[in-house]
């Protein structure tokens, strides 16, 4: 791209808050709310499922989900639970191809 557009004072601010936010909800909400199995979890989250297992395990093997894990499981329950609600765009993006 020869010309990059500059950002508005506006779209600053947006990058900003979208910078600074913080995730809606955890591994363990996210399972607790959608009911899915952490095989789910982790395909989401593009890791494997042994370390989903070390999120939820207790004990020295216990391992916190990187922030940008928590921010896949928000954007999977904002598709699950507010797509109908999502610009026409965006469901045509996320819609399967079978549909």
């Amino acid at each position: 791209m020869s010309n990059p557009k500059s950002l508005t004072p506006q779209q600053l601010a947006r990058l900003r808050a979208f910078i600074y936010a913080v995730p809606i909800l955890d591994h363990q909400e996210f399972v607790a709310k959608w009911s899915v199995r952490r095989e789910l979890v982790a395909e989401i989250c593009h890791v494997d499922i042994h370390t989903v297992s070390t999120w939820f395990s207790q004990g020295r093997t216990h391992q916190e989900p990187q922030l940008y894990h928590l921010w896949y499981l928000t954007m999977a329950d904002i598709i699950l639970d507010q797509y109908e609600d999502l610009p026409e765009f965006l469901q045509i993006l996320l819609r399967p191809d079978d549909f």
